[in-house]
């Protein structure tokens, strides 16, 4: 029998340690850009919940006491919006802070998934270059970044799909197909404009077309893992037909009136933020062509999943710019490319042309994060109130704001066990305050899109009489004098933009 011999040479041993040390960088490298991430978000960590934030956590707080969405809470949004927010409402820490760190943690995830998925692109260092600007955008306090709503929360499942159908096309292995219908589906259940991730599936079954039957059928059954445990849950607790009800006939009703309210110009007027990371992006598409083979279907893959998302946010006809936010990420890794080509210009040139790309480089980048990381510097030194005003204008002098203040005013006056009433579109009083309400529609949109609903509060109200009402100040709402128990309520106080009815 002959010895074994070892295949490494005497040379393969510093390639191995200076790719050890590479790596050992590089993760210190994101760590850092983590951390300053982190810094960065630390001022607006007491920015006052607004009216999303509220239903969300409402209907993830009543889930978690043993009720259902749709069912004992109204809602519009797909469920798996509310279990994300389960992790914040499990601490001891105020609403409003459990919320920023959690919201905080899910973008320093995302920065890292970003980091992953520029690897299978570019090289580390555009990767961690992609990380940091997503990092700075994604924190961005006038883009919302500090806010989780489900445009935020979308991201994670996004970024989860766009790496699986990366990993899907490299090694065509069956578990990436079944990971890439899982986190679609995962995204459909937060917002469902996620079914464009769909392209997805399109462009990795074009690359793949031998094993086109592996793409589908790997990624249904991924669907299939996600959406039936769903589907068998809310069936088994009597809960369907409301999930039914809320997610497609009330939201095709929301859509309807979304259409008689759209402007072209607002529109407008709300991208312009975006509009230099897309110009920059832009570049990093161009840049694609001159990659091997492998890494440009990746980059395209990249490409059809920024492209998916801009379109679905245009789509909603809403002049809302957190529907915005989920498109940020594939900018920062199309962006990315295009500040690290100008660094690599003058690598073989003179030194004047050295220097010029190098100048360059770092101007292209400093004009690309320096202004959305200001937007965060600026809030040190400010208070709650003024940053919610900042980032809502009148809603947040007049609703977000004071609503705190609100909160501390029911605890005073109400017991735990009493319930409370909002005649207004703010379900977050009800998670400040602690309190619940006696009826599923916690805020007034359905009251006003289905006639349906008015007679069901009302009987609710009648039922689960509240110790306290609120309402927006100088709207008394019809209740109040058309229901006998109600008409024994008079004005207790004005709070900001509230008025707090009770019996004195």
């Amino acid at each position: 029998m002959q010895p074994t011999t070892s295949t490494t040479t005497a040379a393969d041993v510093p390639q191995r340690l200076l790719g050890r040390t590479a790596h050992l960088v590089d993760g210190v490298l994101l760590g850092v850009i983590l951390v300053t991430v982190l810094l960065l978000r630390l001022p607006g960590w007491a920015l006052p919940l607004e009216r999303d934030e509220g239903a969300y956590a409402y209907v993830a707080s009543t889930w978690l006491h043993g009720g259902l969405p749709y069912r004992d809470a109204f809602d519009h949004k797909p469920p798996f919006i509310y279990l994300l927010y389960m992790p914040a409402l499990l601490t001891n820490l105020s609403p409003v802070l459990s919320i920023r760190l959690w919201s905080t943690a899910l973008c320093l995830v995302n920065a890292s998934l970003v980091y992953i998925v520029g690897r299978h692109v570019w090289n580390a260092r555009t990767a961690l270059l992609g990380a940091l600007i997503f990092g700075i955008a994604g924190s961005a306090f006038e883009l919302q970044g500090l806010v989780l709503n489900t445009d935020q929360a979308l991201v994670l499942p996004a970024l989860a799909a766009l790496w699986s159908a990366i990993n899907l096309g490299a090694t065509q292995q069956l578990r990436f197909a079944i990971a890439l219908g899982a986190a679609v589906t995962a995204g459909v259940l937060i917002k469902p404009v996620a079914l464009v991730l769909g392209l997805l599936v399109v462009l990795t079954g074009l690359y793949m077309r031998r094993n086109i039957v592996k793409v589908l059928g790997g990624t249904a059954l991924g669907v299939f893992a996600v959406a039936a445990p769903t589907v068998a849950y809310f069936w088994a607790r009597g809960g369907w037909s409301h999930l039914l009800f809320s997610v497609v006939t009330y939201n095709r009703l929301y859509a309807d009136e979304a259409r008689i309210r759209w402007q072209f110009g607002p529109l407008v007027d709300m991208f312009v933020p975006f509009v230099p990371l897309l110009l920059v992006a832009l570049g990093g598409i161009a840049l694609l062509r001159s990659h091997p083979t492998a890494e440009q279907r990746a980059g395209w893959l990249v490409v059809g999943w920024t492209a998916a998302l801009l379109a679905a946010a245009v789509g909603s006809l809403r002049t809302f710019i957190h529907y915005y936010y989920p498109v940020l990420p594939g900018l920062a890794l199309l962006a990315a490319p295009c500040v690290a080509w100008l660094w690599d210009q003058g690598r073989a040139a003179t030194k004047p042309e050295w220097l010029a790309g190098r100048t360059a480089s770092v101007l292209l980048a400093t004009l690309l994060v320096l202004p959305l990381a200001v937007q965060n510097i600026k809030l040190v030194g400010t208070t709650p109130e003024q940053q919610a005003i900042r980032l809502y204008g009148d809603a947040g002098k007049r609703f977000f704001a004071p609503a705190p203040n609100v909160a501390a005013y029911i605890r005073e006056h109400t017991q735990a066990d009493d319930y409370i009433y909002v005649f207004a579109a703010e379900p977050e009083v009800y998670v400040l305050a602690q309190r619940r309400s006696p009826s599923r529609y916690i805020y007034n949109y359905p009251l006003e899109l289905l006639p349906q609903a008015a007679a069901e509060l009302s009987h609710d109200l009648r039922v689960k009489p509240p110790k306290l009402v609120i309402a927006y100040s100088g709207l008394q709402p019809d209740m109040l004098t058309s229901d006998p128990y109600l008409a024994k309520f008079s004005k207790l106080t004005e709070i900001g933009g509230y008025a707090v009815f009770g019996i004195k």
